[in-house]
């Protein structure tokens, strides 16, 4: 489930084609493509025009760069996401003012799950692992001051399994899939406390 799983699993390919007196062209054209998963947006909806100069995006999460966190791991990372939706979905059109968007956690963990590790348990199609993925952000209207004198939150979470015999493309796509249902769903919360707590910033959005 692992990419270095994966490689591993492609070094024994290639040790099993040279046994056989392979080419290794011969093995590496069995092998599947790289997919090319398309550039993650949140243009499904128009942008919320806001009376500011600029949005900032800050972060005070600092992913771990071990196991059973992913992050640095995967096709989008939920910050990435959150980055990018921040891009897509607020919109600047005034001349004072800033929205400062503090991701506290963007956090994706993978956890192995309990198989059946008899002889049975070969035959069986089974989830092998869990991955959760999780947001807290704040959005903070700033005047040109600095100071906060209004804020909304979001936040969002996501869990999904994967079966032990999932392959390296089938588990990006898994993986890529469920950072954009995360982000979906903080975007309909925290859109719905934006029209709510920022409302005197609004400028014309439907």
């Amino acid at each position: 489930m692992e990419r270095s799983w994966s490689r591993t699993a492609g070094a024994r390919v290639l040790g099993v084609c040279f046994g056989l007196g392979l080419t290794v062209s011969a093995c590496s054209s069995s092998a599947p493509p790289m997919q090319r998963l398309p550039d993650m947006t949140f243009l499904y909806k128009p942008p919320i025009r806001l009376n500011i100069a600029r949005v900032e995006v800050v972060s005070e999460y600092t992913a771990p760069t071990v196991r059973p966190n992913i992050e640095y791991d995967m096709p989008v990372s939920p910050e990435a996401a959150v980055r990018k939706w921040a891009q897509d979905r607020l919109k600047p059109v005034g001349t004072t003012g800033i929205l400062r968007v503090v991701i506290h956690k963007a956090s994706a963990t993978e956890n192995p799950l309990q198989t059946d590790q008899s002889l049975g348990g070969m035959f069986k199609k089974e989830q092998a692992a869990r991955v959760d993925e999780s947001l807290d952000v704040t959005l903070q209207m700033l005047d040109d001051h600095q100071f906060t004198v209004a804020d909304v939150t979001g936040k969002a979470f996501r869990s999904r399994t994967e079966p032990e015999d999932q392959k390296l493309n089938q588990r990006d796509q898994l993986l890529y899939d469920l950072t954009y249902d995360l982000v979906r769903g903080f975007d309909d919360e925290v859109d719905a406390n934006i029209r709510t707590g920022f409302n005197k910033w609004l400028d014309g959005a439907p």
